[in-house]
């Protein structure tokens, strides 16, 4: 046991007086993003689901960057295109959007471990597959999807969540 200790001890000492050679400190770097993550997801009508049982249509992802620890502390931000050269813009979902005159659509967001799904529900619960698929025949749906560790997130109160563009520039995201 005491030749254990002496051991011990003698590489103690000795990791204590090495001293590597140890150029000038460089300049502080841009402060980074390594819990905070972030994807852009295209979506195309026939990657959507129906389901009578919720009488909404549905997307599913699997995304292992979603753990418990993000599920039960963390935030996950969806943000929906608007592709219009008119408005231009992302818009954080739930989001509700009139398609006509006659009912609109409400896009929501549930991340659950390792993954997350989007869904569409029509203000009169029906399917209406031809004004959804005529949608998506002008443009595909494009989503931005933000995850933010707990931490990182109260780190900045002041941000405005819900406008893309500043959670992009606080975080350092691409747009």
């Amino acid at each position: 046991m005491r030749n254990i200790i002496a051991v011990f001890l003698t590489s103690l000492a000795l990791l204590s007086s090495c001293k590597g050679d140890r150029g000038p400190a460089g300049p502080a770097g841009q402060d980074g993003n390594a819990n905070v993550q972030s994807a852009t997801i295209e979506t195309k009508f026939s990657d959507w689901d129906w389901s009578d049982e919720a009488m909404n249509w549905a997307i599913a992802f699997d995304w292992d960057a979603i753990d418990m620890d993000m599920v039960d502390y963390g935030a996950m931000l969806v943000y929906l295109e608007n592709p219009s050269s008119e408005v231009y813009a992302w818009h954080q979902l739930p989001l509700t959007m009139a398609i006509t005159d006659e009912y609109s659509a409400i896009l929501e967001t549930s991340y659950y471990d390792y993954g997350f799904s989007i869904f569409w529900t029509n203000s009169d619960l029906q399917k209406h597959r031809d004004v959804l698929q005529s949608y998506y025949d002008q443009e595909p749906m494009m989503f931005k999807v933000v995850l933010i560790d707990a931490t990182s997130y109260a780190s900045h109160p002041d941000i405005d969540y819900s406008d893309y563009e500043k959670v992009a520039n606080a975080f350092g995201l691409g747009k």
